[in-house]
């Protein structure tokens, strides 16, 4: 079950693929910013428009996702409305709060439509199954809570190094991604039987 557990990771890593490239390439030196910012929204949203098209999952990342990304094409590529160019970052921020804690509010944590791709259906109301999920989305909206601190101080406190903004942001961004990884393996033991027939842990985390 190690592998399924490292594809279920990465499933849901790779979900994030638009947002990472939003990150990288808008900070390429390869022309001005403006142009950068663009050519990065418009590769972000293709990308999630592939994404769409290849995935069997529609669920909070996926619809924020969408929304996120046309609203920026509108705006920013199109429009060039300089104050949510300005604001773009911290936009961003708060949209994958709400993916996050928006989920777990509904009770529906983001990370769990990812790890059913991978999981048994008779194991997906298994408690160790939904406590994992839950742990892992928590996770993930932390860091993107702290990243939301780290958007507004780089608009409200300019005199902050913008390197060292970075650099604790893709410190953060490793982190979470690590401890996706280390509690999606933790204490995946054997599957026996159970009383009922059913496939379930041989032991509990």
């Amino acid at each position: 079950m190690l592998e399924v557990l490292r594809l279920s990771s990465l499933s849901l890593i790779i979900s994030f693929a638009p947002w990472m490239v939003l990150k990288f390439v808008s900070n390429l030196p390869f022309a001005d910013p403006l142009t950068m910012l663009k050519i990065a929204l418009s590769l972000a949203a293709m990308i999630s428009l592939y994404q769409s098209l290849r995935s069997s999952v529609r669920g909070f990342i996926f619809w924020g996702t969408i929304a996120f990304f046309a609203f920026s094409l509108v705006s920013v590529v199109a429009l060039t409305n300089m104050w949510v160019i300005s604001h773009l970052g911290l936009l961003a921020q708060l949209n994958l709060n709400v993916i996050a804690w928006g989920s777990l509010l509904c009770r529906r944590p983001f990370t769990i439509d990812y790890a059913k791709l991978h999981v048994p259906q008779e194991l997906w109301t298994h408690p160790r199954f939904l406590r994992k999920n839950y742990l892992i989305t928590g996770i993930w909206g932390v860091y993107f809570l702290l990243g939301l601190a780290l958007a507004e101080i780089r608009i409200y406190e300019p005199q902050v190094s913008h390197i060292l903004l970075e650099v604790l942001d893709n410190g953060l961004m490793l982190g979470a991604v690590l401890l996706t990884s280390h509690f999606s393996k933790k204490g995946k033991g054997a599957y026996t039987p159970s009383e009922s027939g059913e496939s379930v842990p041989a032991s509990a985390d």
